[in-house]
C-alpha cells in the first residue's frame, strides 16, 4: 500500500515540529520511514515495529516515546485490536500519537475501516489539512499537552480566590 506523498510530508512536518528524542514508527513502509525520519533530529532514537498488534505488547510499560506515528496499521487490524493499540500508545507508551489512516464516511456500512467518530471517541483530533491533501486519507493526532483545554470557570478568578473571601457570601 502506497502512502500519498502529501500525507508523508504532513507526517514529516509533525515530526519536525515535535522534535522527538524518541520516535516510534508502527507499520511504516521503507519509503514512509525514510521520509519521516529525515525530518527527525539527528540524535533521535527511532524504533520501528510492524503493523502487527502483538509487536507493541513486546514493549515494556516503562518505555516512553515522545512521538508515535502509526500508518498502514489500523486498516489491517480488527476495530477492537486497533482501539487497543491506540489506547496503549495514548495511555502508556507515547506523549503524542499521530495516526495516518484510510478513512470512510460515517454513512457507509463498512465496519473494517475507520471514520472520524472512531478517533474523536478516543480523544484524537483530525489534522485540519489532511482531508484536503489526499482523498480517502486522514491524519489524526492525540497530544497529552493539549488534549483538554482548561475551561474559563476553572480559574481562581471564580472560586478558591482568597481575595474574594470577604466579598462574597458562600
Amino acid at each position: 500500500m502506497k502512502t500519498p506523498e502529501s500525507i508523508q510530508k504532513l507526517l514529516g512536518s509533525v515530526v519536525a515540529e515535535r522534535e522527538p528524542g524518541r520516535l516510534l514508527l508502527i507499520g511504516a513502509t521503507d519509503a514512509d520511514a525514510s521520509r519521516i525520519t529525515a525530518c527527525a533530529p539527528d540524535e533521535c532514537d527511532v524504533v520501528r515495529l510492524s503493523a502487527d498488534d502483538s509487536a507493541t505488547s513486546a514493549l515494556a510499560n516503562d518505555v516512553r516515546f515522545d512521538l508515535a506515528v502509526v500508518i498502514h496499521t489500523l486498516e489491517t487490524l480488527s476495530p477492537e485490536a486497533g482501539k487497543r493499540l491506540l489506547g496503549r500508545l495514548r495511555n502508556v507508551l507515547a506523549q503524542t500519537v499521530v495516526a495516518g489512516v484510510r478513512t470512510r464516511s460515517d454513512d457507509t456500512d463498512d465496519h473494517t475501516t475507520w471514520c472520524i467518530s472512531d478517533f474523536i471517541a478516543m480523544g484524537f483530533r483530525q489534522c485540519r489539512t489532511s482531508a484536503q491533501l489526499a482523498e480517502g486519507w486522514s491524519v489524526y493526532r492525540y497530544d497529552i499537552h493539549d488534549y483538554k483545554t482548561t475551561p474559563d470557570w476553572l480559574s481562581s478568578r471564580y472560586w478558591a480566590n482568597p481575595e474574594r473571601w470577604d466579598k462574597e457570601r458562600w
